[in-house]
């Protein structure tokens, strides 16, 4: 049996929650991948500063490991998920405007379509309740 504080007692989250976490998995699952190509193209290319870019794929790969275990986090309705997931949500908007303003609209525009789905997924009455109660 879990004896975790911070887990509600539930059969099972709601669909809301599931949503979010599943879209959070997403996200982490793209930064693994990107992170892990950028480092390899920094170590076998020819980039112009080659320990910049390896460095950054090394960021992007732990912040995808982080977002696992946040969304592993959502997934079982533990409260303490929710703060991280929405502050990553804020980053990631931030990252598609600037993305809009630099005319990328194919990268941006997803972005705030996925950031706005894992907000509102969130912010829905079931997962509400679920942090509400596990508070």
């Amino acid at each position: 049996m879990d004896d975790d504080p911070d887990r509600l007692p539930m059969a099972r989250p709601p669909r809301s929650l599931r949503r979010a976490a599943g879209l959070v998995l997403l996200q982490a699952a793209a930064l693994l991948v990107l992170g892990v190509a950028y480092a390899v193209s920094g170590v076998i290319g020819a980039p112009e500063n080659r320990v910049a870019t390896v460095l950054a794929g090394l960021l992007a790969a732990v912040v995808g490991l982080a977002l696992v275990v946040v969304g592993r986090g959502l997934g079982r309705g533990r409260a303490w998920a929710l703060s991280p997931s929405v502050v990553t949500q804020v980053f990631v908007v931030v990252v598609a405007v600037g993305l809009l303003q630099g005319g990328v609209l194919l990268v941006a525009v997803p972005l705030l379509v996925l950031a706005a789905a894992v907000l509102w997924s969130l912010a829905t009455s079931g997962s509400r309740a679920v942090f509400r109660d596990a508070g």
